[in-house]
């Protein structure tokens, strides 16, 4: 079962179930307008490329939540084994798998980056990312190898992954805040599908979510027929 994504869930399992909850509402005129905003941005993609893109940042938005630092509070079967399991922070190490190991020209990592770094409450923006390590970041929680390995096998995708190190988070980060590419604010193009599988699939698992109210109001909406 593990690694885990949260007590008794495999990170499979939240990968699956998020991409399960939200591709029947993206709408195949979605895909067409995103590509054709990268497009007018000078990113050469096509359809089919969008599709899989989105695919994968909403399979992988919790990848980060393999490393080493989060996965030794739970056993084999994800069962917590301190009191009130923590993943803050998890979001760095997902960004970082995007940024230096997605398969994908260099624009789209760029834009899959920001997406998983962004993809929980806090929208940062490009100027806020020079203040988004905290102090009591951990090296171990970017350490992904180990585990982030055996959800990429599981999920059949045929991609590297690696402990990343504290120079490789400034590294992403300066290329960010130092950037005058105004393409990199499209990545919330991304966004709305990973933010709405995810918020969904963590649902099902946590009754007491932080984010219920939102879910209900979004659940209400695709109930009614509402799509991307």
């Amino acid at each position: 079962m593990k690694p885990c994504a949260y007590i008794a869930q495999s990170l499979v399992d939240h990968s699956l179930g998020s991409y399960n909850d939200v591709r029947h509402i993206i709408s195949e005129s979605y895909y067409k307008v995103v590509a054709k905003r990268l497009q007018k941005a000078t990113i050469r993609v096509n359809e089919t490329e969008v599709r899989e893109y989105i695919k994968d940042a909403v399979l992988l938005h919790d990848i980060g939540k393999a490393g080493e630092y989060y996965q030794i509070q739970f056993d084999d079967n994800c069962v917590a084994i301190k009191e009130d399991p923590s993943f803050i922070y998890h979001e760095i190490g997902s960004a970082l798998f995007f940024y230096y190991d997605y398969d994908a020209k260099e624009e789209i990592r760029k834009l899959l980056s920001l997406t998983v770094l962004n993809h929980l409450n806090a929208i940062r923006g490009i100027s806020d990312l020079e203040t988004i390590i905290p102090r009591n970041f951990e090296l171990s929680m970017i350490k992904l190898q180990k585990y982030g390995k055996i959800l990429l096998e599981s999920l059949n995708k045929n991609l590297s992954i690696r402990d990343y190190r504290f120079d490789d988070l400034y590294e992403m980060i300066e290329s960010f805040t130092k950037s005058d590419l105004g393409y990199l604010k499209l990545y919330n193009l991304f966004l709305a599908p990973v933010i709405i599988g995810d918020s969904i699939n963590s649902k099902r698992i946590r009754q007491n979510s932080s984010r219920r109210m939102f879910v209900d109001i979004l659940e209400g909406e695709i109930n009614e027929g509402a799509t991307l």
